[in-house]
């Protein structure tokens, strides 16, 4: 009998854009020797989706509209709407909306290794894998429950990617979505939302595998490792500057940006300094 993975895949207003290239992509190259079976989440069934309520390997879950960023910030929230049917997988995986499987991705190389012990599967950051620990984006903010002191964390990986066990996910699921929870009544966002809080579940863990950029390959630039699963533009799709309620980006703006990050990184080095002499801890969770 095959063994199953359940893949994750929220899709809310024009992110239903991407849904048809990211199935067939994961159709034709990703663990081709496994069942997958894909729970969408979206707050209507259009814009395509409409053609795959009757597709086998397919459920549709329907979520209510929420504005950014709690859409993303509460996916863990929406992964245990349908717990009991994602009990059924040997895996459980999440990624972003817009990504395609650009070539054949095997069990071997993407799973955690359970004879070494590991339960999940993170990704190398592509923007932050070179960064040293003090200049990682972690949540300084000692209100969240994602805070993460300068002197501590190891790897900073993208939330856009992570797969586990199905018991090991679902843990993890239980208590961020616990965490974020917390911080929403104390009106605490963490500073990258989900990707703080799932920053900070993994420090002082051991347990997982570590992919490469390679596995969630950025929009625009070039890294040193094979491409294997990639961003697809969402500018190509959308304006996600009015999506999101964003600023626009100018020159002015640019530059503004260049400014703050040399400030944080000169920053970064004394808070570092300052938590080793100290000696600061945080508890693994």
């Amino acid at each position: 009998m095959k063994k199953s993975i359940g893949m994750l895949y929220l899709c809310t207003g024009p992110y239903k854009l991407f849904w048809e290239d990211y199935y067939n992509s994961f159709e034709k190259n990703f663990l081709l020797d496994y069942e997958k079976h894909y729970y969408v989440y979206a707050e209507a069934f259009d814009q395509g989706l409409e053609k795959y309520k009757d597709v086998e390997n397919v459920t549709l879950i329907h979520i209510d509209a929420m504005p950014w960023p709690l859409i993303t910030l509460l996916r863990f929230r929406y992964f245990l709407m349908v717990e009991d049917k994602l009990k059924k997988h040997n895996y459980l995986m999440f990624s972003n909306a817009n990504i395609v499987c650009d070539t054949v991705v095997t069990a071997e190389e993407f799973l955690p290794n359970e004879f070494d012990g590991q339960e999940m599967s993170y990704c190398q950051h592509p923007g932050y894998w070179k960064t040293p620990k003090y200049n990682k984006p972690y949540d300084r903010n000692k209100k969240s429950n994602a805070y993460i002191p300068y002197n501590c964390g190891k790897d900073y990986v993208i939330g856009a990617m992570f797969a586990g066990r199905t018991n090991a996910f679902l843990r993890m699921t239980h208590v961020l979505n616990d965490r974020i929870e917390d911080d929403l009544k104390r009106n605490v966002i963490a500073r990258w939302h989900d990707e703080s809080q799932l920053n900070r579940y993994i420090v002082g863990k051991t347990n997982y595998k570590l992919l490469s950029p390679g596995y969630c390959y950025p929009v625009g630039f070039e890294l040193p490792v094979e491409r294997k699963i990639s961003g697809v533009s969402k500018q190509a799709k959308f304006d996600v500057q009015t999506f999101k309620g964003t600023l626009e980006e100018n020159d002015g703006f640019r530059l503004l940006v260049r400014r703050i990050i040399r400030r944080i990184k000169r920053e970064g080095i004394i808070y570092y300094l300052f938590d080793t002499i100290v000696n600061k801890k945080i508890e693994s969770i």
